[in-house]
């Protein structure tokens, strides 16, 4: 059975993605940060239906840490799908923001694409079959007021998944 990661798992989006992927038959590992309770919920759920699930928590800004826990998820085998939906925002205008507003959108985005993805690479090439998709946003491309650290996160992932990671 594949398996397929999906960080942001139980934000709204998050949550209709590991359902679609359960029921294309799919092992669904199912990312929370803060949320724990709402990924166990959404396992439970998917289970309920027959489905495969599990629950995995990391803090996607903190590589190291989520590098390490990865190891939990690769014991189970290799996710080949990896669905990076984390995210958050900070809104705030340019002006007005601190460095942290700054370092937190990004690291769960930019950060949090990285501590997941890299280390999933040469596991997933192993299978001969991988897909990593990052969802965006259209602030990327035309911004939006207050969103600049938003925006600069998005805008990063469409170049990280431009060209083959490999």
């Amino acid at each position: 059975m594949k398996r397929a990661l999906v960080t942001g798992g139980t934000s709204p989006i998050g949550a209709a993605i590991c359902q679609r992927l359960a029921a294309d038959g799919l092992h669904v590992i199912v990312h929370a940060h803060a949320s724990a309770e709402r990924a166990h919920a959404l396992v439970s759920s998917l289970q309920a239906q027959g489905f495969s699930a599990e629950a995995w928590r990391a803090n996607l800004a903190d590589i190291a840490a989520t590098q390490h826990a990865l190891a939990t998820v690769l014991a189970g085998g290799v996710p080949q799908i990896v669905v990076h939906n984390a995210g958050t925002h900070d809104d705030v205008t340019m002006a007005g923001m601190e460095e942290t507003q700054w370092r937190d959108v990004l690291g769960v985005s930019l950060d949090g694409f990285y501590a997941v993805v890299q280390p999933l690479l040469l596991p997933m090439t192993r299978t001969r079959w991988g897909r990593i998709i990052a969802l965006s946003s259209v602030t990327a491309r035309i911004g939006n007021r207050g969103q600049v650290n938003y925006a600069a996160a998005k805008a990063g992932l469409e170049g990280a998944v431009q060209f083959p990671c490999a």
